[in-house]
């Protein structure tokens, strides 16, 4: 038995997917009073037996801050993917992050300890990483470095991979991924679904920052791998192409047939609407639509590399015009089966 958590995400979602249509047993967590509607509507535009598959996935009501619900949705558990977490550039959900990604994470590697579980996968990201030297790659070996620039989000899921370590330091098997911008449709209108829609009612403006991007089914088909192999103790970035994003806009542009942004946002620019926005989210008690840490992380140029896990499993990553293309594609039949 395999569980899930975070499976409603974009990440779950599609794990879940995948694990099912390839027989496992298969448990997800779901917090209390949430159903699984986004997770089967996604299911429902990736296989044409939607129904059949989402029966084979077990929800189980639990909450990674809920220990005692995790000791509950791990018995008969032989492995599991952690995939929770909260992401958010506002500064507001510092406490909620920390709780999630840090104690969160804490209470799953207890719970794993105790449980016996064979491994755990936990899903990290990029920003854990510490940064190599200007217009150098960012591997697996970067150290974390504290610094004013690291962002609230950066910080919890750098606290929670250590809870990870910890686990591992204890006789857990784990293995962690850490992946760029993780490129995929789902059902919330938030983090890249927010850009692709941004993108589809043209958006003339770009940065002059770069990122690493990354298919989410290269994201889940790697921890798939990583928790087949005898691999443990070990972390892997996962990323596709380094790209500046006014190249990202201009090939989702190309794919819709839209123009190309053509008005350059300065890093003051952007950081004196990101101020004023953030005041009018204080004055107004709404969420920014742009913080101070969005404004650094678009203006960045940062560049990942992925060749110790091409190396590892001669892997090939989805293309970035493939990737955005089908996500398109996805966006449109989550959008005509609403």
């Amino acid at each position: 038995m395999i569980l899930v958590t975070g499976g409603t995400g974009l990440v779950g979602s599609y794990l879940l997917f995948e694990l099912a249509r390839k027989g496992h047993k298969v448990r997800a967590l779901l917090r209390p009073g949430k159903k699984p509607y986004e997770t089967s509507k996604i299911f429902g535009c990736l296989a044409e037996d939607n129904t059949s598959l989402m029966d084979q996935v077990e929800w189980v009501e639990g909450d990674v801050l809920d220990p005692f619900s995790l000791q509950q949705a791990m018995q008969g558990v032989e492995y599991v993917y952690h995939c929770a977490a909260v992401i958010s550039f506002d500064p507001r959900e510092l406490k909620k992050m920390l709780e999630v990604n840090v104690e969160g994470t804490a209470n799953i590697v207890n719970a794993c300890l105790e449980n016996g579980i064979k491994k755990l996968c936990h899903v990290s990201s990029i920003a854990a990483l510490g940064q190599a030297e200007k217009g150098e790659m960012t591997d697996e070996n970067a150290k974390w470095k504290t610094s004013k620039l690291n962002s609230e989000y950066a910080i919890s899921k750098y606290g929670g991979e250590r809870e990870v370590w910890r686990g591992m330091e204890e006789g857990l098997n784990i293995v962690i991924v850490n992946p760029s911008v993780i490129i995929g449709a789902g059902c919330h209108q938030k983090a890249t679904n927010k850009l692709f829609h941004s993108i589809k009612n043209f958006l003339p403006f770009y940065t002059s920052g770069v990122n690493g991007y990354v298919d989410v089914r290269d994201v889940v088909q790697a921890m798939i791998m990583l928790m087949e192999s005898d691999i443990s103790g070990e972390r892997f970035v996962l990323n596709s192409e380094n790209l500046s994003l006014q190249d990202f806009f201009i090939k989702a542009a190309d794919i819709l047939g839209k123009p190309h942004p053509r008005i350059l946002l300065s890093s003051p620019v952007l950081s004196t609407i990101a101020w004023i926005d953030e005041l009018r989210g204080r004055i107004s008690g709404n969420r920014p639509l742009l913080t101070r840490e969005n404004a650094r992380a678009a203006s960045a140029k940062s560049y990942y590399s992925a060749d110790k896990f091409i190396s590892a499993f001669s892997f090939t990553f989805v293309p970035m015009n493939e990737s955005i293309r089908n996500a398109f594609r996805i966006l449109e039949s989550l959008k005509n089966n609403t």
